[in-house]
Parts: C-alpha cells; structure tokens; sequence
C-alpha cells in the first residue's frame, strides 16, 4: 500500500472514529464514564485496523509484532483512561509511545490516542499546561511538514502537514469550542444567580414596605389610642379606634400573607376606604382631620400607591401632632392623581424615636424612604417637609400607573 492511500484511509478513519468518539463522550452506557467509552473506542478502531492490517501508516518500515502491537493498544487505552485525572502525565506517556513508534511505521491506534489525550489536556489541563500543549502541536505540525518537505519532497511534507492537522491541530479546535461552551454557561449561570440574587433583594425590600406600611400604621395608633384612652374620661372612643386599627391591620396582614403565598406576580393593593381607621385615630387624639375630593375615579394601582403614602402621614400625624388639623386632599385629572398631607407644626411636635435625628418632625428613616420609593415605582414623585408652619406630604402619581 503506497503512502498516498495509507494517508487515505488514516484521514477516512480518523474522521469516522473523532466524529463517533465526540458523539459517544457526551454519554454514559451502562456505568461507564464518557473516558472510558472513548478509550474503547479508539482501542475497537485499534484491534479492528490491525485486523484489516492498516495498523501502521507507512509498513514498509516494518511494522511491529504482535506482543509490541498488543502493548501499543493496552498503553493508548491506559494513557486515555488516565488522560482526565493526570493529564500532563497521560500527554507525555503518548508523546513518549509516539517518538519511539516513529522508525517503526507510525501506529495508527497510537495517533489517535494522542489525538483524545491533546483534546481532553487542553479541555481540562491547567491554563500553562494548555498554553504548552498549543504552541507544541503548531510547531510540531509546522516543523514535521519542513523537514519532510526539504528531506523527501514538497508533496509528502503537504501530506504529512495535513496529518499533523488531522491528529493535532483539529482537537485543538474542538477543546478551544468546549472550553468556550464551558465559560459561555459559566458566566450564563453566574449573570442568572446575580438577577435572581437582584430579585430576592427587591422582594424582600418590597415585603419590608407591605409590612411597614400594613403593620407600623395601625401599630402605632394603636399605641397612642391606648395612651389616650388611659387617661381620658370617656375611653370608650379609643378603644373603638383601637380594635378598628386591630382589625384593619389583621385584615392587610391575611391579604398580604395570601398574596405571597400564591403563584404569580399579584400585588397587595388596598383601596381609599382602608384609611378610615387611621383617620378614625387621628379624631380619636383630639385632631380635626378634613378630607377633600373624590377618589372615584382614580386607577387601582395609583389608588393603591397613594392610599399607603396618605396612610403613612396620617400615621406620622397622629403620633408627632396630637391634636392639630390635618387636611387630606385629593386631585385627579386626565393624567394624574395626587394626593396631599397637611397639619400644622404646633407647639408640642416631637421627632419620634425612630425618626433621623436633625432632620425635623416626621422624617422617618424608613416611613419617608418607603413613601418616595413607592411614587416612583409607578413613575411618581413624592416630597416630604415643612412649608412655613405646616408639614406637607405631596404625591404625584401618573393615572395609568405602570
């Protein structure tokens, strides 16, 4: 058999068995690891070319005999087993089996061992060694093609060029796409577990407003109401007051509790007519509490996000100003509604224990926060601050709130 058609069948086999040996590592059968179902392959191609005697390229060099051809087989088959776990080690056992097999024919079985062992060193070697690996198999193919070229002819140096393409640079190029495919998942799985850390962080700041809002509100009347109905003559408004707020507020809790424990994106949302106990609280202390306009014609959720912001200032209200007026105003045109808090800063105003210090009556760290934050989820705005003697909470939503 000539060189020519020996370079044939090697190129017909080599393709055949690297397109069933990356088909079959993508599997397991029956225990076997995706390793050893590649290392038998390449040994059945092995046995199989001995058989049909294509075992060596070039048998005009001699060949080997049967003891050294069997070892060939069991080594290339050992050294690929190995290859994941050590593959420095398996690399230079195969390059070691490949310089000594040179004068002797080249061994087919024993290149395409090389060929697995080069794919999986680049896969999973250590960056130097893939580096080291890379830079070998170009010069080696490079330098094979000249040196056959100048010593025998230009045609046989092309021919030998391409081998060194087939069985070097081609797994090259298969761990490179891999290594690729791995980083792309990586970084795929990384950018999925920040957005879910992202979500988690807006879902538990947004179950912190729904509870603030829900519970802080009607908590905190319920405080002063008790205060008050303490030392009032006739308690018995308070305590009215009282377990209105108790049951608005284990109302919000049930709804809020049922809405986190469904599926979906629902949203807590409460209508106008949920204020009535904050502002029954309010009256409850001594204050005078006007409310202006309708709310009839207001969308869900812009009703919603303005029900918690005047929720949150009648709070405010009621615990920093006993006993002063509050006006709530509410305006609704074609494209906004807006809601506005005003009582008056009298003389005994108190900053609450929970509010910033220096930052004047009702500027609750958390309280103000939630009422910007919950304007501007919905393309809002929100101002909290005094106006000469008065404390004025202004919010401005869109009417077709997103």
């Amino acid at each position: 058999m000539t060189f020519t058609s020996r370079f044939s069948l090697s190129r017909f086999s080599t393709a055949r068995f690297s397109t069933a040996r990356f088909s079959l590592s993508r599997f397991s059968t029956a225990g076997f690891s995706s390793t050893t179902v590649s290392a038998l392959g390449t040994l059945v191609v092995g046995v199989l070319l001995w058989a049909s005697g294509a075992f060596t390229l070039i048998p005009e060099l001699g060949g080997h005999s049967t003891p050294v051809t069997a070892a060939i087989l069991v080594v290339g088959f050992v050294a690929q087993i190995v290859a994941p776990r050590r593959p420095a080690a398996a690399l230079a056992v195969a390059v070691v089996l490949v310089v000594l097999d040179l004068p002797s024919g080249v061994s087919l079985p024993l290149w395409i061992s090389l060929t697995d062992i080069v794919f999986v060193t680049v896969t999973v070697g250590a960056p130097r060694l893939r580096r080291v690996v890379a830079v070998g198999c170009g010069l080696v193919t490079v330098v094979a093609a000249a040196v056959v070229a100048l010593a025998v002819d230009p045609r046989t140096g092309v021919l030998v060029g391409l081998l060194g393409v087939a069985f070097l640079i081609s797994p090259l190029g298969y761990a490179q796409s891999v290594n690729a495919t791995v980083r792309a998942a990586t970084a795929e799985r990384a950018a999925a577990q920040a957005e879910r850390t992202i979500a988690l962080v807006d879902e538990r700041r947004r179950v912190s407003r729904e509870l603030h809002d829900t519970v802080a509100g009607h908590v905190s009347a319920i405080a002063i109401l008790a205060e008050v109905a303490r030392d009032a003559d006739d308690p018995q408004p308070a305590v009215a007051s009282i377990r209105a707020n108790s049951l608005a507020a284990l109302a919000e809790l049930r709804e809020m509790i049922d809405v986190l424990a469904a599926d979906g994106d629902e949203a807590v949302t409460v209508r106008w007519s949920s204020l009535a106990p904050l502002l029954a609280a309010a009256r409850a202390v001594g204050s005078q509490v006007v409310v202006r306009g309708e709310p009839d014609r207001w969308p869900l959720r812009a009703e919603t996000v303005l029900t918690r912001i005047a929720g949150e200032a009648l709070t405010n209200a009621t615990r920093h100003a006993p006993g002063e007026k509050v006006t709530v105003e509410l305006a609704v045109d074609d494209r906004f509604a807006e809601v506005t808090i005003t009582n008056r800063v009298g003389p005994e105003s108190t900053v609450g224990p929970g509010n910033l210090p220096g930052a004047g009556p009702w500027v609750s760290g958390r309280g103000v926060h939630n009422m910007k934050i919950r304007a501007e989820s919905v393309g809002g705005s929100a101002t909290v601050g005094p106006e000469g003697d008065r404390w004025v909470v202004r919010a401005r939503v869109p009417r077709e709130a997103r």
